[in-house]
């Protein structure tokens, strides 16, 4: 993988500064306006978007931020695509962290009711936490698998994102550590530098690396398995259909040629 094209693709974008302007005001739209539920659509929109990088990632394409034109609907139901996949995905830790809450809720009772509590909390807490490691390292194949056919169904293939993640196991947890780093580092950057503005650029500057950490996933999730088969597909046999004889070329010289045999041939007159 080249974790530093992965940090630096954005800026060598000779519109970098347009198209990241334009994702950094989305999110600070979605942010005011997240207290009546609007600004939501915001986060699908930018969530989209970044699908839309990492396919031209793996497509090879040497700018992967596309233009802010007229696909903001299809970003908008990317995005929405992927927030279902990943919350269905952590279904068995949500159901798992309920027991979980009802050991914490004992805890404030008598002597066994602690020990009982106590116990509770502590074995589903450990499920919980072993099914959130597992769905953060199949993130990246729902988004490959989602960027590639925009098909929700296909992010429920369980057997089909296991294996890809298994298949390429060492790309995946380098991508995911890679991906905590670069966030670290950005609101580490975007708050400091927020501060210094007065603490009001922070309403712009953790938008903004909010944004570029996006894309800093998608083109890490981009890079995995790429010059791989990503998925197996089926291969359907063709029937066969022989080919129609090629005719002749006109500079081919014929063997022998169709001439009519002359028994007496004539005498030239003496």
């Amino acid at each position: 993988m080249n974790i530093g094209k992965s940090f630096s693709f954005v800026f060598e974008d000779p519109r970098w500064v347009t198209k990241v302007g334009i994702g950094t005001l989305v999110l600070i739209l979605s942010s005011l306006l997240s207290s009546i539920l609007v600004g939501i659509l915001g986060y699908f929109i930018i969530a989209g978007y970044g699908l839309e990088v990492l396919r031209n990632v793996r497509k090879g394409e040497l700018y992967p931020m596309p233009e802010w034109r007229d696909r903001w609907g299809e970003w908008l139901v990317l995005g929405v695509k992927v927030a279902i996949a990943v919350l269905v995905w952590s279904l068995p830790a949500i159901v798992i962290a309920l027991p979980m809450g009802f050991g914490f809720a004992m805890l404030g009772g008598s002597d066994s009711a602690v020990a009982i509590g106590g116990v509770l909390a502590a074995g589903f807490g450990c499920l919980v936490l072993l099914w959130s490691i597992v769905v953060l390292l199949v993130t990246p194949a729902i988004y490959i698998r989602l960027a590639e056919t925009e098909d929700l169904s296909d992010a429920f293939r369980f057997g089909e994102i296991l294996s890809f993640t298994r298949e390429h196991f060492g790309e995946v947890v380098i991508a995911v550590i890679m991906v905590f780093v670069a966030n670290l580092i950005l609101v580490t950057i975007g708050s400091i530098v927020g501060l210094i503005l007065c603490l009001v650029g922070l309403l712009i500057t953790l938008p903004a690396v909010q944004f570029i950490g996006t894309m800093i996933q998608s083109h890490l999730f981009g890079q995995i398995g790429v010059g791989a088969r990503s998925w197996q597909t089926e291969i359907v046999p063709q029937e066969y259909i022989p080919e129609p004889p090629t005719a002749p070329s006109v500079y081919e010289t014929p063997v022998e040629a169709a001439v009519e045999p002359v028994d007496n041939p004539p005498s030239s007159a003496s």
